[in-house]
């Protein structure tokens, strides 16, 4: 009879120190610096890929006319017209929300080109709050101005003079994408953060309260986000993933929570995967659903052994996304489907289908039972018959 070998959670040694990380978030008032342009531009000419584009139109001789820069102008608004090939559809419902929350100092200038010094005003973005506060001048909402004046409406405006008819289009283009650097998700969280932190501004529905409150979680939690392109980013104690904190309203504060203080609790010592939050989230979920207490010495049992079966099995968290999403993409090809990306309860299903092969006897989620193709009432496929053979085989050796 061959014995089996007993699997059980070792906890890691390893500490993290958070003084190490940088973390923008940490500073306080009196820490933040306003960089002068010539201290900024000073990096930029650093930077051998910028300095090679430059001395491109230095070796080509190509200089720029200071005067071709777009001038800010106020015009009135019957001077500025919506060119159909460059535009969008009216979107009602954002012009409500703008509208709902409106503050005129947010007002953005209308850029416009102004194509062969016709005077007409070619609309190239701000569509919608230029709109907005259109309807908001004719409706009688700024003094002075109604339905019978509106027209004369003065609204600042930042035009491009050109002769190219196609300019409006390729002004577009860059506005909206090529020449802009869209924000990534830290850098909302950092100004949401800040905002509160600094000024005590708890934002619209407080969610600048709110964003606070899960920075202060995940630094509690040896979880520091962090932007994508920090010099630590990937370090024990930190998170890239500002996306996933984002996600969770007050209301689902406590699964957050829950989230990373069990991350912590196992994972000390590595960055937060993102896998932790479909796992931990469903887990949290699940077991709330039918009752079964997140504390007592059969829970804590159980959350060891789980993790006992990840370690063994999988290594770390990161590593049981991966075979989760390799097994998944091979039970769905079982199927004659393509697999794409497994919903955020597959590794948990997993996870819980080897706890019950190993003889785990504490409550689990329903995800222990997901998975399963069945095609007809005598053929059945279960993802975890999808496992590589080498670890079904390591697990038939094994037991809690």
């Amino acid at each position: 009879m061959t014995t089996k070998t007993k699997i059980s959670f070792t906890k890691s040694n390893l500490k993290v120190d958070l003084s190490t990380i940088e973390n923008p978030l940490a500073k306080k008032k009196a820490d933040l610096v306003n960089k002068t342009l010539a201290e900024l531009s000073d990096e930029l000419l650093a930077d051998t890929d910028f300095m090679k584009a430059v001395n491109f139109y230095k070796a080509n001789g190509i200089k720029f006319d200071p005067n071709s820069i777009p001038k800010g102008v106020m015009k009135p608004l019957k001077s500025i017209l919506v060119p159909e090939e460059v535009q969008r559809l009216l979107d009602s419902a954002h012009c409500t929300s703008v509208l709902s929350k409106f503050d005129p100092r947010l007002t953005s200038p209308a850029y416009v080109v102004n194509v062969m010094n016709s005077g007409d005003l070619l609309l190239f973005d701000t569509m919608h709050g230029t709109t907005t506060v259109t309807a908001m001048v004719r409706s009688g909402l700024f003094e002075g101005y109604d339905e019978s004046n509106w027209q004369d409406f003065p609204y600042p405006c930042w035009i491009i003079e050109t002769d190219e008819e196609s300019f409006a289009a390729r002004a577009a283009l860059y506005r909206n994408g090529e020449g802009s650097k869209p924000w990534e998700p830290y850098d909302y969280h950092r100004v949401y953060v800040r905002s509160f932190t600094l000024y005590n501004d708890a934002g619209p529905k407080d969610k600048y309260a709110l964003a606070a409150k899960k920075q202060k979680i995940c630094e509690r939690e040896y979880a520091v986000p962090l932007p994508k392109k920090h010099p630590q980013q990937g370090m024990a104690g930190t998170t890239s993933r500002v996306e996933d904190i984002a996600g969770y309203d007050e209301a689902e504060l406590g699964e957050f929570e829950f989230i990373m203080k069990t991350n912590n609790k196992y994972w000390h010592g590595t960055a937060l995967d993102s896998a932790a939050f479909g796992f931990y989230g469903n887990l949290y979920r699940g077991l709330n659903l039918a009752g079964v207490p997140l504390k007592g010495k059969e829970y804590d049992q159980f959350m060891n052994d789980i993790h006992a079966i990840i370690k063994t099995f999988f290594v770390s968290m990161n590593q049981l996304r991966t075979v989760t999403s390799a097994t998944y993409k091979t039970w769905m090809e079982l199927q004659g489907r393509k697999g794409g990306a497994p919903a955020d309860n597959c590794a948990l299903a997993i996870v819980s289908k080897i706890y019950k092969r190993l003889g785990g006897t504490h409550p689990i989620t329903s995800d222990a039972t997901a998975y399963v193709y069945a095609p007809t009432p005598t053929t059945r496929h279960d993802i975890y018959d999808s496992l590589p053979l080498s670890m079904r085989q390591k697990i038939a050796n094994s037991t809690l």
